[in-house]
């Protein structure tokens, strides 16, 4: 049912006629944390590495000719459910899926001939990034990497393809999308939460405001549990570290965390030590199962998988928020 009422609300969408935006014009440099890009020309044949730029190309009216094989959360072609939902709205035929590996295949890429390489969101090291420069312009990170908020993956996707307005706006819809979801739950508002992930070694880690996933919900009004006098600090800055014996001692108002599957959230939920938390006790946490929700709105986060799994997200965010208030 989720997925027929996000294709419904994109073409919904798609039907509302397009504003008449002002061409880019090429050469165009992006600075990145791994140097400088030029793109001399607008390019024709894209070719995405790491997570969620694909989306953003097809988004952006653009389609792909090679995209990354999801491991998790895609089928057995490897293939996102939101993405291929998003491709055939455009009437885009499905892209090479690259092989299933954790370092660029350099050579299934320089098959495809592409005119740019988008990687905003991915890994990619010093070399790997001088090897697939040697193919075409490669755009990586702004900064660090794994950690580009989807507002930074779509605006850097933009710039590279000439779509500069376009990528502003479709930031800009999809941040009153959500900001429409979640007002349909006003507990949810000034709500304090702890995005927990358990780490099945008798620890929890929970993020902190700057990591991506986190500050998607701080703009839509939720806010960030600060680090409690218990938290085990580590070296990522962006998280810390809380015991089962202490997790009744984080300083939130409700937990969001998902889970691969059901049997794992009923599993770390029973414990006898974490059904000492009150936020436990009163359900002020989400029950969020599923490899794709998880990948959905806490992974690869996109405007396409927004569209896709946010509005169960913000149900569930707001039955939390609203068993936070009560006694």
């Amino acid at each position: 049912m989720r997925s027929l009422t996000w294709a419904l609300t994109l073409a919904a969408t798609m039907a509302v006629s397009a504003p008449a935006f002002a061409a880019d014009t090429f050469p165009v440099t992006i600075e990145h944390a791994l140097g400088s890009t030029t793109i001399e020309t607008k390019p024709e044949r894209v070719v995405t590495w790491g997570w969620s730029a694909q989306d953003v190309v097809i988004d952006l009216g653009v389609a792909p000719v090679g995209i990354p094989f999801f491991a998790y959360a895609g089928g057995e072609d490897g293939l996102l459910p939101w993405t291929e939902a998003a491709l055939a709205e455009h009437g885009f035929p499905t892209p090479t899926i690259l092989p299933n590996v954790t370092e660029p295949p350099i050579e299934a890429i320089a098959a495809l001939a592409p005119d740019v390489i988008i990687a905003p969101y991915s890994g990619l090291t010093p070399d790997e990034y001088a090897l697939l420069s040697n193919i075409a312009p490669v755009v990586a990170y702004p900064d660090k990497p794994w950690f580009a908020g989807w507002q930074d993956v779509v605006t850097l996707t933009g710039k590279a393809l000439g779509l500069s307005a376009e990528a502003d706006k479709l930031v800009a819809d999809t941040q009153a999308f959500l900001e429409a979801e979640i007002a349909k739950y006003p507990d949810a508002q000034g709500t304090v939460f702890a995005n927990v992930v358990n780490r099945n070694d008798g620890q929890v880690s929970v993020r902190l405001e700057g990591d991506p996933r986190v500050q998607l919900f701080v703009d839509i009004g939720l806010v960030s549990a600060h680090e409690p006098s218990e938290a085990i600090p580590n070296d990522t800055g962006i998280s810390y570290f809380v015991s089962y014996e202490n997790f009744d001692k984080i300083p939130a108002d409700m937990l969001l965390s998902f889970f691969n599957d059901q049997k794992s959230a009923d599993e770390f939920f029973g414990m006898d030590l974490i059904k000492l938390s009150p936020l436990v006790a009163k359900a002020a946490y989400t029950k969020l199962v599923g490899d794709e929700i998880t990948m959905a709105v806490s992974g690869a986060v996109t405007p396409v998988s927004l569209r896709w799994g946010f509005p169960q997200v913000a149900a569930e965010v707001g039955r939390a928020a609203t068993a936070a208030k009560s006694q």
